[in-house]
């Protein structure tokens, strides 16, 4: 069965165990609190959730900033190639060049 493979039940067990240990994470930390920020405050709120808010905010701008390295990264790999390309062709013309004695 294709489904059953062993990397799915890898991921299915990161994400059973991370699940498990925001859960407790979050239990632990229920202490109300009121953020201040720039002038504006909020209401009473759960202390993990403004945890949870910056861990999110940071995953995401890392993600953003991992795709705009990886497309960076394609763009300079396709490039790359047509230049490998480009001078393999130029080797395979010089190397096809007939040889010329000297007399």
């Amino acid at each position: 069965m294709q489904g059953l493979n062993s990397v799915n039940w890898i991921n299915v067990l990161l994400v059973i165990v991370l699940s498990s240990f925001a859960t407790m994470f979050a239990m632990a930390n229920l202490t109300p609190i009121q953020l201040h920020f720039l002038g504006v405050s909020s209401g009473s709120v759960p202390l993990y959730i403004p945890v949870f808010s910056a861990f999110m905010l940071g995953f995401f701008g890392g993600v953003l900033a991992l795709t705009f390295s990886r497309r960076k990264h394609k763009h300079e790999i396709a490039r790359l190639k047509q230049e490998n390309e480009r001078l393999q062709r130029e080797v395979d013309n010089l190397r096809n060049i007939p040889l010329q004695d000297d007399v």
